[in-house]
């Protein structure tokens, strides 16, 4: 991935077994993409066969898994390591969305661990975090961001290889239809961007910020023209191959 492009990355959470999968990538691959953006699909784990084979050589959209476990191999049922998706050639993972900390009592130690090992599989983490309503209306958003994210940077190295990917997403605005509005948005990437220094130095600046909660093709182009903000996570908006080719023309105004 170029860290001067703009990522989108789409998330399909539980949608689409192999059929369909493969089905919409042949469908998406006749999109006209702009060149100054970089987009990957992050699938569910029984689709990413059907996914790279519908890709072949193509390269855009780059292939994502939607997680990963911290341990290389062992004991761990129903657990997916880093370097078995490696070899499907995922180059992108996401890690600590809020549905998986609210549904399956992932922790920020958990998160961390699992974004260390990717990051050592060659793997980019896309390390997600936000607040909740409740956290926001009490002034606790910026806090509770900052712990999430200072402990999934530990252990994770911002040298360039298998970049890190910050995803800034409130838990009230996840497939609500209310997203989280532009400055706000922006305001809470001014609180992301010194973590990311303070952990990585001037290596920080090649990290990418990116906003999710509710993008849709109304609202994208708002977001990538709101300084700070280097790109979208988006889960429903990205269920059909059209509207999402038309949500990534739009992330690039011409």
């Amino acid at each position: 991935m170029n860290d001067m492009k703009k990522l989108i990355v789409a998330n399909w959470k539980m949608h689409y077994g192999p059929v369909k999968a493969g089905g919409w990538i042949r469908a998406f691959r006749r999109e006209r993409l702009p060149k100054e953006l970089d987009v990957a699909v992050a699938v569910p784990f029984v689709s990413l066969a059907a996914v790279r084979a519908s890709l072949g050589r193509a390269s855009i959209p780059a292939l994502a898994a939607q997680d990963a476990f911290w341990a290389e191999s062992g004991a761990y049922t129903g657990e997916i390591a880093p370097s078995m998706l490696a070899e499907f050639g995922v180059s992108a993972c996401l890690v600590g969305h809020s549905e998986r900390r609210l549904h399956l009592g992932e922790t920020d130690e958990m998160i961390g661990k699992k974004a260390v090992a990717l990051q050592k599989a060659g793997i980019s983490p896309v390390i997600c975090v936000g607040e909740t309503e409740m956290q926001r209306k009490r002034g606790q958003a910026n806090r509770t961001v900052r712990t999430q994210l200072q402990a999934a940077l530990k252990g994770l190295k911002g040298d360039g290889r298998a970049p890190v990917v910050i995803a800034y997403e409130p838990v009230w605005a996840i497939g609500s239809g209310r997203p989280c509005s532009p400055l706000d948005a922006k305001q809470m990437h001014d609180v992301i961007r010194p973590v990311l220094t303070k952990a990585f130095g001037a290596t920080s600046e090649a990290i990418r910020i990116i906003y999710g909660g509710s993008v849709d093709v109304r609202n994208i182009g708002e977001y990538m023209t709101t300084t700070g903000i280097d790109g979208a996570l988006v889960g429903g908006a990205s269920l059909d191959p059209r509207d999402f080719g038309l949500l990534c023309r739009a992330a690039v105004p011409s």
